[in-house]
């Protein structure tokens, strides 16, 4: 069993995982996203091995379907590297990105989760909000969600 390792990265890192998986055959610059340097992203990244294998970044942005909730983050450029996948480093990641949202003070975590890997997020108590919607050059998606529930003892 390989040894999974999440750990927070700075945005330039993430690009290395998340051009070849959400991005490929696209610029560079396509795979830097909006809100990436703010002082309050979070980006990580799953090691196995002590190699950079997976990413997963949160953003503080209400979700549009729930504007009033002022303590929503959206979940953005997740991806694992095809080889580990199955391992856990995706759930590894997911439970990293909720974590650092509950210690934010959110209340709700989202993201538009690509038709591919929204049952991984609905195995892992995610639902789906709304019809199956297309992103231009990237494809078919869900918005998901999940409540997040404040750690005990805040």
């Amino acid at each position: 069993m390989s040894a999974i390792e999440v750990r927070r990265i700075s945005a330039g890192e993430t690009i290395a995982v998340r051009l070849p998986i959400l991005r490929p055959g696209f610029p560079r610059e396509s795979a830097v996203f909006d809100g990436d340097d703010a002082l309050d992203t979070c980006h990580f990244g799953g090691f196995v091995d002590r190699r950079l294998a997976g990413v997963a970044s949160i953003y503080r942005v209400r979700m549009p379907e729930r504007p009033e909730i002022e303590q929503a983050w959206q979940l953005r450029g997740m991806a694992t590297l095809p080889e580990v996948r199955g391992i856990g480093i995706g759930r590894a990641l997911l439970a990293a990105c909720e974590d650092a949202a509950r210690e934010r003070n959110a209340s709700l975590i989202w993201c538009n989760a690509r038709v591919t890997a929204a049952e991984f997020y609905r195995k892992h108590g995610w639902g789906v909000l709304g019809a199956e919607f297309d992103i231009p050059t990237v494809g078919p998606h869900f918005r998901m969600f999940r409540e997040l529930a404040m750690p005990v003892g805040r």
